[in-house]
């Protein structure tokens, strides 16, 4: 079974390099016998652009940085379609992400295998995410807009940033604004009957010390389920826009200011589509499969038909705003001070959940989920290129998360009641506050011409208090029962040391090596879920303490560049230990609700080797692949959840190996227009999407393809390309969840689907300006 999908894998890989191989070799075999004019063999010997990041603080060659990184800029963005956060995982192999509705902290972001899926407001992910500088935390917006490029930096990295990042960094920048240049472009995006988009950019100069950039969108997506009740399509519309201000009174100062806000509104957007529907559940009061097929939903795994009579509805809205100072000393030292207040808010939203009719109803109505959080970092970094290069900072952030979440389950009123009740109401009221103060720093010393010696080192503080109200009416016919309120609150301090040691060697300047030991770390968390769930009166409890978690990675890794920089070829292999993995366990209560309790799994282990490989084999010709093989990422032998014996079975989202290969090919046409044929494939094999050891839980290896063609004006204003994503039209899920949702133990699966589920054809046009 294996071996049929690597084969699989390798023969879907195999034919984009061979389709875009059978492309350029007659052109390349025709330049080669007619001979090469100097300007022509000039071209030819053109080479892979220099990839220029930024995790250290400064402006360096990849080759330079002794860190696992994939690099994606925003002409590869574009290419490869990233439209919001989710979708860089085509782009770095071992990048996941599971489903941003159903994920918990970090919209369940996995870097190695190794992410937070848990839904309580005290946890932070695993995967920081930070954009221009400033972590978003649970302020997080998923519209990728006006970027410039991404760094997705693997394994723990709180020695180089001001937050937390165990598991690594996605380090995102957005375009500046260019003093002294007037321009910008308007893109329309048309998908047929599936939504369209306009994003639009401008770059205004205000004098010759200052200028403007202002960016926006404006998306609608349509189609992802169909409710056969109403006949209604789910319907998605996205709005953002960034503002950027740059003033540079002279050469050593820059203050960038920048203001954001995006609003997501989705409507008819049940979150899952039943994949596998039993013909009754455990209990025997629930017969799924024809419960579905009355309301004319055909259940399957290709299925994106729901069934509601209730009001489907989720918006959120986000705003931010950074300032950030940069003053370069005269000893070439920048200091730099970065300021940053963030809010998300969601809500009122409606979820009918349990997708009947007529009975056993159980629906979401959340008034409110509000986020916010400020932060501030001071850091100075030294210009590169000394005897002893460094970073050193402070940070802290403060954040305030709360919620207020509705839940109704209505048993079928054909029932006698009593003893069966009417309805069972509960309303959930939960508040977190999570404060952050760091000290951090890394440093490198030459110790020769070809040795360096690296040195991390981080104290953080974390203080973090929650509290949990939960009140609940059973009613029955004619009456009801007293209220029950039961509440827990808890809080914690904790105080850790990380660092980093290694060394790096140059070999050639074209090859570096590296090895380095990490120890990272992620806060605490509070879990009052437990106290409430367990009592069975009103009552005031004392939450538990969720312990952090603390990886300790070993990486050994190499950054060569072959055949005159026509070739690059960076290689990591790692083993990280993690000590007290953050978890949780979900389980049905005895009226049919979700209950998810946070945990610690004593020892996770996440081990393999990646490879990022960037070619040129012709000047017209661009090829990348990453590949990434996690050899184990698995729970430890004897853990349980719910008396269920999981030890041994891999972490969600944590597929074994997976690969992800993009290429593009151009002409110069007559008339000097540009043509460029375009593609990429990722390859994943079998992933746990749900924590069950039912085979429905796990998606198979599979593979999904996209190819795209454009054509460019001979003075670039203007372009239209024509894509077609997903090809085969795999429906894979984000998650699967399980069991159906207001069914019952037993009852079955569901797909959460998303854009990326369907196979989707549209056509972009683009203006310059």
């Amino acid at each position: 079974m294996h071996a049929s999908r690597t084969t699989s894998a390798i023969g879907s890989l195999t034919i984009l390099s061979m389709s875009l191989a059978a492309i350029w070799n007659p052109a390349h075999a025709q330049t080669g016998d007619s001979g090469a004019s100097p300007d022509a063999a000039a071209k030819i010997e053109k080479g892979i652009e220099t990839v220029v990041v930024t995790a250290q603080k400064r402006s360096q060659s990849i080759k330079e940085v002794p860190v696992a990184i994939t690099v994606v800029n925003a002409a590869q963005l574009e290419r490869a379609g990233v439209k919001d956060i989710g979708d860089l995982a085509k782009t770095a192999a071992s990048l996941e992400f599971g489903d941003q509705q159903t994920g918990g902290a970090g919209g369940s972001a996995s870097i190695r295998g190794i992410g937070t899926a848990v839904f309580t407001l005290s946890a932070e992910s695993s995967v920081g995410v930070v954009v221009d500088g400033v972590p978003l935390g649970a302020t997080a917006s998923g519209l990728m807009l006006d970027m410039a490029r991404v760094e997705v930096l693997r394994g723990p990295q709180g020695t180089l940033f001001g937050k937390n990042a165990s598991a690594g960094v996605l380090n995102m920048a957005t375009q500046a604004p260019i003093i002294g240049d007037s321009g910008g472009n308007v893109q329309l995006e048309f998908k047929g009957d599936h939504g369209a988009a306009v994003r639009a950019t401008g770059n205004v100069p205000l004098n010759d010390i200052s200028a403007l950039r202002i960016s926006g969108i404006a998306e609608r997506n349509k189609g992802v389920y169909h409710n056969v009740l109403t006949g209604e399509d789910s319907v998605t519309n996205n709005g953002g826009a960034r503002i950027r201000y740059l003033l540079q009174p002279n050469r050593d100062v820059a203050v960038n200011l920048i203001a954001d806000a995006s609003n997501t509104r989705s409507e008819n957007a049940v979150f899952f589509a039943p994949s596998v529907a039993y013909a009754t559940n455990t209990a025997g009061n629930h017969q799924p499969a024809a419960e579905f097929a009355a309301c004319g939903v055909t259940v399957s795994k290709t299925n994106n038909q729901v069934c509601s009579d209730g009001e489907e509805l989720t918006r959120a809205q986000v705003r931010g705003f950074s300032g950030q100072v940069d003053w370069t000393l005269a000893s070439g030292d920048t200091l730099t001070s970065i300021t940053a207040y963030r809010t998300r808010k969601q809500g009122p939203e409606s979820v009918n959940i349990g997708m009947s009719t007529s009975y056993d109803k159980v629906s979401n109505h959340d008034p409110y989920k509000n986020a916010r959080q400020v932060s501030q970092e001071l850091r100075i970094a030294s210009p590169g290129k000394q005897t002893l290069d460094y970073v050193a900072g402070l940070f802290y952030a403060d954040s305030t998360n709360d919620k207020n979440a509705n839940v109704l389950i209505e048993p079928n009123p054909a029932l006698p009641s009593p003893p069966v009740p009417r309805s069972i109401a509960t309303n959930n009221l939960q508040y977190a506050n999570l404060t952050t103060k760091a000290v951090f720093g890394q440093a490198t010393y030459r110790l020769t011409d070809s040795t360096n010696v690296i040195a991390g080192l981080r104290y953080t503080r974390d203080s973090v208090s929650s509290r949990f109200t939960q009140s609940s009416v059973v009613s029955f016919q004619g009456f009801a029962l007293p209220a029950t309120v039961k509440s827990a609150s808890g809080s914690a301090s904790e105080s850790n040391v990380s660092g980093k040691l290694g060394l790096q060697h140059t070999l050639t300047k074209d090859a570096n090596l590296y090895a380095t030991v990490s120890r990272g770390y992620k806060g605490p968390q509070i879990d009052n879920d437990t106290p409430v769930n367990q009592a069975s009166a009103s009552g005031t409890f004392a939450g538990y303490i969720v312990k952090p978690e603390l990886p300790t990675s070993v990486e050994i890794g190499s950054k060569m560049s072959f055949l005159n920089r026509r070739l690059d070829v960076d290689v990591a292999a790692f083993h990280t230990k993690i000590k007290d993995f953050q978890e949780q366990n979900c389980t049905l209560t005895a009226v049919g609700a979700l209950s998810c309790i946070p945990l610690n799994v004593p020892s996770v282990t996440s081990k393999g080797i990646e490879a990022d490989i960037r070619a040129r084999p012709l000047p017209e010709l661009q090829l990348g692949l990453s590949v990434a093989m996690i050899l184990d990422t698995a729970y430890p032998g004897g853990f349980t959840f719910d008396n269920t014996n999981v030890g041994g079975q891999r972490l969600l989202y944590s597929p074994r190996n997976k690969a992800t290969l993009n290429g593009d090919y151009s002409w110069t046409l007559p008339g000097d227009y540009e043509l460029k044929l375009g593609g990429d494939i990722v390859y994943k094999s079998r992933v746990r999407l749900c924590n069950s050891l039912d085979a429905e839980c796990a998606y198979g290896g599979h593979s999904t393809a996209s190819l795209r063609v454009a054509l460019r004006s001979p003075d670039d204003k203007w372009g239209i390309e024509v894509y077609d994503r997903n090809l085969g039209d795999k429906r894979v899920p984000n998650a699967i969840i399980y069991p159906l949702p207001g069914k019952g133990a037993g009852s079955g699966f569901a797909y959460s689907l998303g854009e990326n589920s369907f196979r989707r054809v549209g056509v972009t046009l683009d203006y310059r300006f």
